[in-house]
């Protein structure tokens, strides 16, 4: 039971909390932290969304409860208005769990347009008033946010760290003054400097209204635009949209050099992200994306309140329409021969075959009869689903995986140059290190070749030396111990115990040669 895990600071990430208890307990290694508080060492540290939070809550007081920490201390609320309700509620349990199930995926951050940053990112005022209040600096999670790149108390650009978010090689880093020395500001353009610092303002306003109901489909946020959109008297006759007039009031509104330091500056080609947003909603847009259409469109308002406003709208619109109207007096309605017939083709058939059956039949229904076809489909039998397949044969991938990595062994053994053999090193030759990675319990003879052939800090500096040894030897040169060693890339107080033995028994045999 862990009894002093540290108390999270305001708007502190959950990444930097375990960092400082790292610090506060003297754990240097990161694998024996997170064996310590989740018991797996081959946890990846996640600076924005990380999982084991319900574990993490029962360290702390009651009033820190999973959802305290998931709203307060991480970067899901960024995405929480923008999302379907069924994706929201999958992110918080992955995030209470213990899988971390490709969220970044679900979410649409891998194939957004607004990268993520690489490195954290620190006010060093703010850090000046936090070494001050608590004795000690930590990463705030508004830093981390594409889009907040001004320090909105201090009015000054972020600086960006040498200290690594992303990556393969991850570890918990605590937040230090020194991180200074390494650091370099980040360069805005000066007409632009309103415009971030409006933006900065606008993101914190949604880390703290953010709504703790995501929208129920995406389909609803189509309605909430268009209403917007007629409302703001930017429509070309009844349906169309102006999308020019929409373009020019982005432009005009933010500056062409703001949309272009976020990779937002396409507004012109077909597909663009400002069509995409105002045409029918298929999948979720980034927050950016969202605050930037909501405040050109809307400038004396904030954007959050305009996209709750018409977010209502668009759901009691919704809601209306499903209400079904009843009468006081059973009428009967006359059906046409086509409807008639195409009923009878869905009693035997699936939707989808009855249309191949008869295209000319449905397309006749879909023109005069839209409301009626759609009603009387979802009482048509369904094709029966087949069972799963299974995608991947594990043994198989096993035993292949397990052919390569001899191939590869054997030729490193003829390559005294190579870097150590560690079980990363020899993932990366076979060049699936995710897919490795992610199904180690399914690869049982490629995870015991690893274990047993991966090799050791000895055993790398043993064949350093060797290398070494057999170069005087070839070249017919003398190294003096200290020289020999440089050559090696070793030293002294490097060497362990081990290559020590194997160095001295060399050197004898120099001596009496």
């Amino acid at each position: 039971m862990i009894s002093n895990f540290p108390i999270p600071y305001p708007d502190e990430l959950i990444y930097s909390v375990i960092a400082r208890y790292a610090i506060h307990n003297g754990i240097l290694s990161s694998k024996y932290l997170t064996e310590e508080l989740f018991n797996n060492r081959n946890l990846t540290p996640t600076y924005d969304l990380p999982s084991y939070i319900d574990k993490l809550a029962s360290y702390l007081p009651d009033c820190y409860d999973a959802l305290h920490l998931i709203n307060q201390h991480t970067l899901l609320p960024i995405y929480q208005p923008f999302q379907p309700d069924t994706v929201m509620r999958y992110a918080v349990h992955v995030l209470q769990g213990e899988q971390y199930q490709s969220l970044h995926t679900k979410l649409g951050k891998n194939a957004s347009r607004i990268k993520s940053v690489n490195f954290f990112r620190f006010c060093p005022h703010c850090w000046q008033e936090q070494m001050e209040q608590y004795g000690e600096v930590y990463w705030k999670r508004s830093w981390q946010i594409t889009g907040y790149e001004y320090c909105i108390k201090h009015e000054s650009a972020l600086f960006v760290s040498s200290v690594p978010c992303n990556g393969l090689d991850r570890r918990f880093y605590n937040a230090h003054l020194n991180v200074l020395i390494d650091s370099s500001q980040l360069f805005i353009n000066s007409q632009d400097l309103k415009r971030h610092l409006e933006l900065a303002k606008i993101i914190e306003d949604l880390l703290i209204q953010s709504s703790h109901n995501a929208v129920q489909d995406v389909s609803i946020l189509s309605n909430a635009y268009f209403n917007l959109l007629k409302d703001r008297d930017l429509l070309s006759g009844q349906k169309n949209i102006n999308y020019e007039k929409v373009r020019q009031l982005v432009v005009d509104y933010w500056g062409e050099s703001f949309l272009q330091y976020y990779q937002l500056g396409d507004l012109s080609s077909e597909n663009c992200w400002l069509k995409n947003i105002c045409r029918k909603h298929r999948k979720a847009f980034s927050y950016l994306e969202h605050l930037i259409v909501l405040k050109a469109l809307v400038p004396e308002q904030s954007p959050i309140y305009t996209y709750q406003q018409y977010l209502d709208l668009a759901t009691v619109g919704i809601e209306e329409q499903a209400i079904p109207v009843t009468v006081k007096h059973k009428t009967y309605q006359v059906l046409s021969d086509d409807q008639l017939k195409w009923i009878q083709l869905i009693q035997d058939m699936s939707v989808k075959l009855a249309r191949k059956h008869d295209g000319a039949l449905y397309a006749r229904l879909y023109r005069n009869h839209k409301d009626w076809l759609l009603q009387i489909n979802q009482t048509a039998i369904m094709t029966p689903l087949s069972l799963p397949k299974p995608r991947v044969d594990w043994s198989i991938r096993d035993r292949q995986f397990m052919k390569q990595l001899i191939k590869i062994r054997d030729e490193l053994l003829e390559d005294l140059d190579s870097p150590q053999w560690t079980k990363k090193f020899l993932i990366k030759q076979l060049g699936h290190v995710s897919l490795i990675e992610k199904n180690w319990h399914f690869l049982p003879l490629t995870k015991a070749f690893l274990e047993r052939y991966a090799e050791s800090v000895d055993c790398y500096q043993i064949r350093r030396l060797t290398r070494t040894y057999i170069r005087q030897q070839t070249e017919n040169k003398y190294y003096p111990p200290s020289v020999f060693l440089r050559v090696s890339g070793l030293s002294e107080q490097r060497l362990t115990p081990e290559a020590r033995r194997f160095f001295n028994n060399i050197w004898e045999e120099i001596k009496n040669e």
